[in-house]
């Protein structure tokens, strides 16, 4: 079983050492990265990377709350649970679709019945299937930003500076991606539309977030700005649980 990839940000080091506690008890594989304070976790936020955030309210600088809420304005869905002493919150917390308040003391119970959830997410999350050295390898397709064919190689570029190679060609995976946010720009490009930050007609470009540009064949610029303003059309129209 792949591993939930959870992320604590607390600033008092007592009670990450009781969540800590609480996450290796449980019968489902969890690997935690623990941030003192939420300027850090910002800095190393990886898009479809957290399958579930431990996020305290009460931290220098800036707070919890304002911390979900620059997740949420990015497009970040991914579950957070505030470990709070006070739900002073609450309302806040349910604009931000906030998962859950875990009330300090830490109680085992509660925080196990989260990672089961994040466990029944990250199973049911649409996922690309590889096959690389002769093992399965499964990828978020939110992680994606695109995806490139060279030779007889795949490039799979992802979040947080991450490269995948496999040996496959493009037109035999294209069809796992019918249901996804992506546009095939290029005989050797497929690019995840939700990381496009526009499109650069005079230099036939997809100009990308996390500093990558993907080219676009001149024969397909009509459809590639058709497909991002349908896109940014679809996107703003999503409600904000899903």
């Amino acid at each position: 079983m792949e591993p939930l990839h959870t992320a604590i940000c607390e600033n008092d080091p007592s009670d990450q050492k009781k969540l800590l506690a609480i996450l290796q008890k449980s019968d489902i594989p969890v690997e935690a990265s623990v941030y003192c304070c939420g300027e850090d976790f910002l800095r190393d936020y990886r898009k479809g990377w957290f399958d579930l955030v431990f996020m305290d309210i009460y931290m220098d600088k800036i707070s919890g709350v304002d911390v979900v809420a620059r997740l949420r304005e990015m497009g970040e869905r991914v579950p957070v649970a505030f470990v709070t002493t006070s739900t002073e919150h609450a309302l806040m917390g349910y604009r931000l679709d906030v998962l859950k308040y875990i009330e300090k003391p830490l109680k085992e119970r509660v925080v196990l019945e989260l990672l089961q959830f994040a466990r029944l997410k990250k199973e049911t999350t649409p996922r690309l299937l590889l096959k690389k050295n002769g093992r399965e390898l499964s990828l978020s397709f939110e992680r994606i930003i695109y995806v490139e064919q060279k030779g007889h190689t795949l490039y799979l570029y992802l979040t947080g500076k991450e490269t995948v190679q496999v040996k496959e060609r493009l037109e035999a995976i294209e069809p796992q991606f019918a249901d996804q946010p992506f546009f095939r720009c290029h005989k050797s490009y497929l690019v995840n539309l939700s990381y496009v930050e526009e499109l650069d007609r005079e230099l036939m470009m997809f100009v990308m977030k996390e500093e990558h540009n993907v080219y676009v064949r001149r024969e397909s610029m009509s459809k590639a700005r058709k497909a991002f303003e349908a896109y940014l059309f679809a996107a703003s129209r999503r409600p904000r649980n899903e």
